[in-house]
């Protein structure tokens, strides 16, 4: 019957080229798009094109040749056709998926899902091939019922819990989408009724050359309906970037808190709300404690995710009406929109300080923090946004001022050393720009031979108005804005440059102590700067000692160690100051590879008259010289001192009883009088 033979071929010609241009048309939407759904839905109709094709191949080897079930090229197609039909399903599933959940499908389940569908369609191809009696056989050559039922019922499925889905987002796509799997499903269960039908005796199916028209509607419904899906998608997206836009126009990228344009917003809306009911209300300014360092010295990721865990322990020391805000770098901001009293302002800030004393974990590092907090109150401290933040920032800054790790209520006069504070920030970096800072030079004298050994570098500030500043004036400023880094560098760069000309003038063997800050100290390039500084003065390493204090040594002990040995290769002294005063343990003692400990004037002092710091002195002494250290003792200003000193067998000497810090001129006379280590 060629009449129908021929329309059921091009029917399953023009269908395989219709999902052959689908899956190029997906493929060029994937490639603009970058949406992995697209790409499973290419798979999809890739299938099905070949699906088609193979039994429009079938179809005319069975009409043009007559061959039998059994030989190679029937038996080819129907493998191709039932394993191509299977992975039709499962790609449009996957894909779909993918669009629903907005993740990838995990690839041990897809790599499953396609086995168990590939070989599914080779047994059913094998097994369910039926023998062509009659033309109306041509209904469905190579499925059989339990495949289609399968087809039928996950189909249905499909479209039931695409209906489900519509309801919770009102998308066209997915009405249609789901539709379109209805009739799917359905046309598989009509031809189960009709393959059923025409096994019966004298029963046939006149409309069988309509079903492949019917095939290729459906085929234009899933097209329609994958495009709908792909626009209220891209839609979707925009509406989501446009609220993440927002979001990120109004909050902080790294912890989730608001941002400074949000916090003033709700402040402006809390201000309001305050005149109007006549309630005091807060802001909070809060600085992390040499955060800077921690950032410096085990790196920005670190630092990173201690902001966030910060942020979220002071999130949970605070009421939910209450707003904690991220202003920059490590400063936080907190708005208290109703206090009822002034002592719960401070009941609050003690309780983020004690909050934040808590240690923190942060990979395999245990990290100590504390924070210095300013508060402003409404109406008394200012009646606008920008005057309560700045006066609680000065506010603030008053606490650091008072040893950091507490809290300072603004005042006043608290603006007026505020301005004192910032004009003497801006002289200091000008005075380091146009050279007003000199050296003084404080002899380190050899208790054995009496003769200067070395001498320590000091800073001082030449002020053309105020005269000769000494650091008690500047380095508080300097320390919190961040100019002791540079002040420091220059420190160290032109006191080995004048001991060196020292070196080869007088032919002295003469070293120098540079006192390093806790900041600078952490600076991740002061091994380069050091040995830079060395190559181009030519100081012989062993003639530099730099001077650490033993507090800044162990806010990060193992990062200290590490740093000293690289000094220690490099062949530079190590001294740590101001030892006994801190809270070093007698283990990092012996781990830290130092030269010579520094006993501090606060021992030296009442050494004649106090059995304690006699006692101090003498064990710090009798310690040092048994792990094999040099001892100096600072501040030493009497004869009794000396005497004890000496007596205890102190190695060096630094104190006003020899010699108070000179001048260049005043030291090179000074050296000249009383001698010194000349090289041999």
């Amino acid at each position: 019957m060629p009449d129908l033979q021929e329309p059921i071929i091009a029917i399953f010609g023009a269908r395989a080229v219709a999902a052959a241009i689908m899956t190029l048309l997906m493929l060029a939407l994937h490639r603009n798009f970058r949406k992995d759904y697209l790409l499973h839905w290419a798979w999809a109709w890739l299938s099905l094109a070949l699906y088609a094709a193979s039994t429009a191949v079938a179809i005319g080897l069975e009409i043009q040749y007559h061959l039998a079930v059994s030989h190679p090229a029937r038996m080819a197609t129907a493998l191709i056709s039932g394993v191509a039909g299977n992975l039709q399903m499962v790609w449009l599933f996957f894909g779909c998926y993918e669009l629903i959940r907005r993740r990838p499908i995990k690839i041990r389940a897809s790599r499953f899902a396609l086995t168990g569908a590939s070989i599914l369609g080779v047994v059913t191809a094998l097994g369910g091939q039926l023998r062509v009696a009659r033309p109306e056989d041509l209904i469905d050559l190579t499925s059989s019922g339990p495949r289609t039922i399968l087809y039928a019922m996950v189909f249905i499925a499909g479209s039931i819990y695409l209906l489900q889905i519509r309801g919770h987002k009102e998308r066209l796509g997915f009405l249609l989408l789901s539709l379109a799997f209805a009739l799917w499903g359905a046309q598989q269960i009509h031809y189960l009724v009709a393959t059923a039908l025409h096994l019966l005796p004298d029963v046939a199916v006149p409309y069988a050359t309509l079903l492949g028209f019917l095939d290729l509607i459906l085929q234009s419904v899933m097209i329609v309906a994958m495009m709908a899906c792909l626009l209220q998608d891209q839609s979707e997206a925009s509406e989501l970037a446009t609220v993440e836009i927002e979001h990120l126009a109004y909050h902080d990228a790294l912890t989730g808190l608001p941002n400074r344009p949000l916090f003033i917003d709700r402040l402006i809306v809390a201000l309001a709300q305050a005149n109007r009911a006549n309630q005091t209300l807060a802001v909070f300014f809060l600085d992390l404690d040499r955060f800077k360092d921690i950032n410096d010295s085990l790196g920005h990721n670190i630092g990173d995710q201690l902001l966030r865990a910060v942020a979220e322990r002071v999130r949970r020391s605070v009421r939910e009406g209450d707003t904690i805000a991220r202003f920059g770098g490590d400063e936080f901001t907190l708005l208290i929109p109703r206090v009822e009293r002034i002592e719960d302002a401070a009941t609050i800030a003690q309780k983020i300080i004690e909050m934040l004393k808590i240690p923190f974990i942060i990979g395999e590092n245990e990290l100590f923090v504390t924070t210095s907090i300013g508060i402003s109150l409404f109406p008394n401290d200012g009646a606008d946004p920008e005057t309560l933040v700045r006066n609680a920032d000065t506010a603030m800054y008053r606490a650091k001022e008072h040893g950091r790790d507490n809290y300072q209520l603004y005042a006043p006069a608290m603006n007026a050393r505020a301005l004192e504070r910032l004009a003497l920030e801006n002289l200091l970096r000008k005075a380091l720009n146009q050279n007003e800072l000199i050296l003084h030079y404080q002899p380190l004298i050899d208790l054995k031979s009496r003769t200067v050994a070395g001498v320590e570098a000091l800073v001082r500030w030449n002020h053309p108005d105020m005269g000769l500043l000494y650091p008690a004036h500047f380095i508080t400023v300097a320390e919190l804005s961040g100019l002791i880094v540079p002040i420091g560098n220059w420190v160290l760069r032109t006191a080995c440059k004048q001991v060196r000309h020292w070196q080869r003038k007088f032919g002295y063997e003469i070293s120098v102590s540079v006192n390093l800050s806790a900041r600078q100290f952490q600076q991740p390039d002061l091994l380069a700067q050091v040995a830079q500084v060395l190559e181009e003065t030519g100081l012989p390493p062993h003639s530099l000692e730099l001077e650490i204090t033993e507090s800044s040594a162990m806010q990060n002990s193992e990062n200290t160690i590490y740093t000293l040995r690289e000094f220690k290769a490099l062949g530079v002294r190590i001294a740590m100051d101001d030892f006994g005063t801190g809270y070093s343990s007698l283990n990092y003692l012996k781990r830290f590879p130092i030269d010579t400990l520094k006993l501090d004037k606060s021992f030296v002092n009442d050494i004649t008259t106090d059995p304690s710091d006699a006692a101090i002195a003498t064990a710090i002494i009798s310690l040092a010289h048994s792990l094999n250290l040099d001892v100096v003792a600072e501040g030493v200003e009497t004869e009794a001192q000396l005497a004890i000193l000496t007596r205890e067998k102190c190695d060096r000497i630094q104190g006003y009883y020899f010699s108070k810090p000179r001048s260049i001129q005043e030291l090179e006379a000074y050296v000249a009088e009383h001698g010194a280590i000349i090289v041999r």
